[in-house]
């Protein structure tokens, strides 16, 4: 069995996001990069279910040079082996675009079972990219697991997820995409033995103008800029103004019938106006 990883690297969730210079992206500078959270529980699961079948695992990532860190934790939780797409403008790339370029990698790998990534990238706040993938390779997809079960025999897997009201349970034959929900388990640490041996597990690192596109069955035009059906103009952050309004009152100061109505008037305007509730 095979199973495909897509990780993503994000900043720290801790981190003080401001535009840069150009208006258009965010400023790195000073900027600690991290495992998109959800990617790790997609990692996590992969693992498990390598521990539970012997199924290998690879991970596979875009990004810029830095971005090779990420994919080494990923390695250092379990990964088997990792493809690295080094993109320097891979943040002027859309999600279309993106997912037609993992989607002819995955092919190339070949004979691939199971993809899982997280539901969604922190950064962008978007889970497009899997979806977008199972689309380009025409398999069948399932969102925010919360429990998976394998069925080796079957070649197919039960997804469960949460919904409104109750629980959702899909079964996919393989092969099959999954996105992976917070809670489907507890990510491991990656260790100082894994990070050591993380060093030496098989890594193949590709350049996207060094990529053989013909091979993949793609043209310049389906890449970067040229292949994205929308760029990012501008980027607004909100200035955040934090101020506090005690609205006096207890159990000594009980305000007559006729005041609670002009009392509650006066809390709404204050939510509207400060806490921006509409």
């Amino acid at each position: 069995m095979k199973i495909v990883v897509l990780v993503r690297q994000t900043p720290d969730t801790e981190a003080q996001i401001t535009a840069n210079s150009s208006g258009n992206g965010i400023d790195e500078t000073g900027i600690k990069w991290i495992l998109n959270p959800f990617d790790e529980f997609a990692v996590e699961e992969a693992v498990q279910i390598k521990e539970n079948t012997g199924a290998e695992v690879i991970i596979l990532g875009i990004g810029p040079e830095r971005a090779l860190e990420t994919i080494r934790t990923a390695l250092a939780m379990g990964g088997d082996s990792a493809i690295h797409i080094k993109d320097e403008n891979f943040g002027d790339t859309d999600s279309y675009a993106t997912a037609k370029l993992i989607a002819a990698k995955i092919k190339a790998i070949g004979d691939v079972d199971l993809i899982l990534a997280g539901k969604k990238w922190i950064d962008e706040e978007s889970g497009q990219v899997p979806i977008q993938v199972a689309a380009e390779l025409n398999i069948p997809q399932a969102t925010i697991a919360t429990k998976v079960d394998i069925d080796e025999a079957a070649k197919s897997i039960k997804v469960q997820s949460e919904i409104e009201g109750g629980q959702r349970i899909i079964e996919l034959t393989f092969p099959a995409l999954v996105t992976t929900e917070r809670g489907i388990n507890e990510p491991r640490y990656a260790s100082l033995p894994g990070i050591m041996k993380a060093k030496k597990k098989p890594l193949e690192e590709v350049t996207v103008d060094a990529i053989n596109l013909e091979e993949l069955g793609l043209t310049a035009e389906n890449l970067g800029v040229a292949g994205s059906r929308y760029k990012v103009d501008n980027i607004d952050i909100p200035v955040i103004n934090r101020s506090l309004n005690v609205l006096k009152g207890g159990n000594s100061d009980m305000v007559e019938a006729g005041e609670v109505q002009a009392a509650a008037e006066n809390l709404t305007k204050l939510l509207r106006e400060e806490g921006k509730i509409i």
